[in-house]
């Protein structure tokens, strides 16, 4: 059953209810603080060192990375953090779920 949220809602506030209905941020905070997973904070436009495949290289945090970030999580990890924490969302979150979260992230800059 899925939790019952108020008309008034704000657009933040049902962004933020995506990241906690899908246990989000029990690994990533919205506030620069590391925890397993790297911040969401300041991150959107920015250039992240990831791992790939053993390499390291840079790319940037944009709707293309944050979605291969919760479908293929192993893909590029951020340097610093563990490889096979994450488990893959495919099938779990919906489009308009990642297009949430995304818009959450785009937020964390404005």
């Amino acid at each position: 059953m899925q939790p019952v949220i108020a008309k008034d809602t704000s657009p933040a506030d049902l962004r933020y209810q995506v990241l906690q209905k899908n246990g989000c941020i029990a690994c990533h905070s919205s506030d620069g603080s590391k925890l397993v997973g790297p911040s969401y904070m300041g991150t959107w436009g920015e250039m992240v060192e990831v791992n790939t495949g053993g390499t390291k290289r840079e790319v940037m945090v944009d709707e293309d990375y944050i979605r291969k970030s919760i479908y293929d999580p192993n893909a590029d990890v951020v340097v610093g953090y563990s490889k096979g924490l994450m488990l893959s969302y495919k099938d779990l979150v919906s489009e308009e779920e990642v297009n949430q979260i995304i818009e959450y992230i785009k937020s964390l800059n404005e």
